[in-house]
C-alpha cells in the first residue's frame, strides 16, 4: 500500500506552528524566526516533506524552470548536448525539464505548448522542426534560443555551427584521400535554416569546385543498409561515403562489414558530430567536431540572458573542425 504524502498541514501540526509558518520556509521567506525555522525544517526531515515546486511556480513570477525540447534522443550527439545542457543548467540554479518528442513538427508544438503551461522561465529548442512563424509566436512570449539549427525569427537566439563549411571540409578530407565517387547519405528534414540542407548545400558546393558529379541518398534509420547495398552493386569499392551524422555513418560502418568492406581501406567514410563513440578504438571515425561543450555552454547562457532582459537578436556561430581519423584513409589503413 502506497503511503499518503505528508503535506504542510502533516508539517506544521509535527513542528507546533500554522500551515503559514510551513509555507514561508518552503519560500525562504525572511520573516520566519529561526527557532520556527529550525522546528519546520526538523519536522520536514521527519515526515519526508518535499515541497510541491510545481504548485509553487504556478503562482510564482520566476520559477527557475526551463523547457527543453528535442528529437531523436537514439542520436549520439544529441545524448551528449542534452546532457551538457542539463549540467550548465544546473551550475546557474535552473531546473531543466526535458521533453523527447517525434521528428513532427506538431508533436513538437504540444511538448512546447505543455512546457509553457508549467510556467517556465525560458526554452531551449534543439533541431526544431516547427516553421518560423510558430518559433517567432513562442519567442516573443518566453525566452528562447534555438541550438543546431542555421536560421529563425528574431525573437529567438541561435547556437550552430556552419554547418555549410563542415560538410565542406569532410568531402574535402574524402576527395584528398582518392575517394571516387563521394556520395552523400543525408536525411530529409523540411525545415528552413536545418542543418540537413545547409551540409548537403556544403556537399554539392565543394563537387561542383572540383568538377565531380553530387549524388546524395536520403536514407533513415533502418534503410542504410538498402542504400548502401545499392551503392556497392553499382560502384564495387574506392568511392567515399559522406554522412550528414555520426549515427548514420557508424551505421554504414557496420552494413560495409557485411559486403567484406573496411572502412578507410576500400570505402572511405565520414560523420558529423564528434559524438564521443566515433573516437572509440575499432570505429575511429573521421568526423567534425561542432564544439559541443561551448555550443551547451554558450546556449544556457544566452537563454539566462534574455531571462534578465535582453532582447536583441543573438546568432552564435561555433566552428568547425575535422576530426581526421581512419576512416577517410589518412591513418590507420594503407589502401
Amino acid at each position: 500500500m502506497i503511503e499518503r504524502r505528508p503535506t504542510q498541514v502533516d508539517v506544521a501540526r509535527e513542528a507546533g506552528v500554522s500551515r503559514q509558518t510551513v509555507s514561508l520556509v518552503t519560500r525562504d521567506d525572511p520573516r520566519v524566526s529561526a527557532h520556527s525555522r529550525e522546528l519546520v525544517l526538523a519536522a520536514m526531515k521527519k515526515l519526508g516533506y518535499r515541497p510541491n515546486v510545481a504548485a509553487r511556480a504556478l503562482a510564482a513570477r520566476c520559477t527557475g524552470f526551463v523547457g527543453i525540447s528535442l528529437s531523436d534522443l537514439v542520436n549520439p550527439f544529441h545524448g551528449e548536448l542534452i546532457e551538457l545542457i542539463r549540467s550548465r543548467c544546473e551550475s546557474q540554479g535552473l531546473i531543466p525539464f526535458i521533453t523527447p518528442v517525434a521528428q513532427d513538427a506538431a508533436d513538437e508544438r504540444v511538448a512546447i505548448g505543455r512546457l509553457m503551461e508549467m510556467n517556465v522561465d525560458g526554452l531551449i529548442l534543439i533541431s526544431p522542426m516547427s516553421d518560423d512563424a510558430v518559433l517567432d509566436q513562442v519567442g516573443r512570449q518566453v525566452p528562447t534560443v534555438i541550438v543546431t539549427r542555421n536560421a529563425g525569427p528574431d525573437s529567438v537566439d541561435l547556437v550552430h555551427t556552419d554547418d555549410h563549411e563542415g560538410a565542406r571540409a569532410v568531402v574535402g578530407e574524402l576527395i584528398g584521400s582518392g575517394y571516387r565517387p563521394i556520395i552523400y547519405f543525408g536525411v530529409d528534414r523540411p525545415v528552413a535554416g536545418d542543418s540537413s540542407r545547409a551540409r548537403i548545400e556544403g556537399y554539392r558546393s565543394i563537387l561542383a569546385e572540383t568538377g565531380y558529379e553530387p549524388r546524395v541518398e536520403m536514407v533513415s534509420p533502418g534503410e542504410v543498409g538498402r542504400a548502401l547495398g545499392r551503392v556497392v552493386q553499382e560502384f564495387g569499392n574506392g568511392f567515399g561515403l559522406c554522412c550528414h551524422n555520426d549515427l548514420i555513418a557508424l551505421e554504414v560502418i557496420g552494413h560495409l562489414e557485411v559486403f567484406g568492406l573496411r572502412p578507410g581501406r576500400d570505402v572511405g567514410v565520414t560523420g558529423y558530430d564528434n559524438s564521443s563513440i566515433s573516437g572509440y578504438p575499432g570505429i575511429s571515425l573521421t568526423t567534425v567536431d561542432q564544439s559541443t561543450s561551448t555550443m551547451a555552454r554558450r546556449a544556457v547562457d544566452l537563454l539566462v540572458e534574455r531571462m534578465d532582459g535582453r532582447t536583441e537578436r543573438a546568432d552564435v556561430v561555433m566552428p568547425s573542425q575535422l576530426v581526421a581519423r581512419a576512416t577517410s584513409g589518412r591513418t590507420g589503413y594503407s589502401r
